[in-house]
Parts: C-alpha cells; structure tokens; sequence
C-alpha cells in the first residue's frame, strides 16, 4: 500500500498583544508569524493544521484545520482569526502556537482525501485532549475504545507492554 509519508512542523509563536490573560492577534502578527522560519518554509503548503495554546503543562489543541489550497490562504481566514481570538479574550492560559502536518522538504500538494482523512483524525485526538476543541465535525461517531497505553488512552507514561505493542504496530 502506498502511504503519503507527511511531517510534524513546529509549534510556531504566534505574536499577540496581552493585557493580563487576555490576549489579541492582531495583523500586524499575522505579517511577523509568516516571517519566521518554520513558518516561511509552510506558506505555499499543504496539509492540516493545529491552533493550540502552550502553557506550563505541554500543549492544548483548540482548533484542528485542513489547507487544501495552501496554509498561508486558509490558517488565518477572517473567522478562524475571530476564534482564536475569541478564546484568547476569554483568559484561556497559554501562548498560542501553530502546528503544520504537511510533506517534507519542497514538496507541497497533498492528495485531498489524505488532508480529509488526516484532519477527521486530528480532530478526533484533539477532542479527547480537550473535549473543548472549537471545531467538533467528524466527532459525532467518536470510536468507543482504547487500549491501555497505545491508543485514546488515558494520561500517564505508558507500560512497557504497551510500548513494545505500539512499536511492533508502527503506532
């Protein structure tokens, strides 16, 4: 089977203005995220995205995307930017960041049906991270399941039983 092989880029900082918890992104941040490295290397990719907030205890999601035109298009459209601020005004604690899943290297088109499949996954796993996540599509069939240590399981450092089944199972 032929597998699309896709990379994890980041977390990106995204700039904002704070006055106590309360944050804003404005354009001007938009203009200076685009300008870092990571960052510039996305702007004409494709994939999945993830808005989350980094805080003290590791890292949020909060909001899960797909790009099929490309990120720098799609990321910072005028309502998601009106969500993510919207969740930063409210004092949620954390810096907010950006992840890419997108293919390496100068390689930028992904098959459409891998960024669906691939965003219906991200945002499953998000929802069972934070059950808060701003978009819940594709989580209505939520899969009733886990196995202890390798897949939706609960937080905690898994077995070693279970390591060696997650890496006998690729997972």
């Amino acid at each position: 089977m032929q597998t699309t092989a896709l990379e994890t880029f980041g977390p990106v900082k995204i700039p904002f203005v704070g006055v106590g918890k309360m944050k804003h992104i404005r354009d001007e941040h938009i203009a200076e995220f685009w300008g870092q490295a990571i960052a510039r290397d996305m702007v004409k990719k494709q994939g999945c995205y993830v808005f989350a907030l980094q805080a003290s205890k590791g890292f949020v999601p909060w909001y899960v995307g797909k790009a099929s035109k490309t990120f720098k298009q799609e990321i910072f459209t005028d309502h998601k930017i009106k969500k993510y601020n919207q969740l930063l005004w409210e004092g949620k604690k954390g810096t907010p960041v950006m992840f890419f899943v997108a293919l390496p290297a100068n390689l930028r088109k992904v098959p459409v049906k891998v960024i669906n499949d691939m965003e219906k996954f991200l945002i499953q796993s998000a929802v069972l991270k934070n059950e808060d996540v701003l978009n819940t599509h594709n989580t209505k069939n939520l899969p009733e399941w886990s196995i202890k240590g390798v897949v939706r399981a609960s937080k905690g450092k898994p077995s070693a039983k279970s390591q060696v089944f997650k890496t006998m199972m690729g997972l």
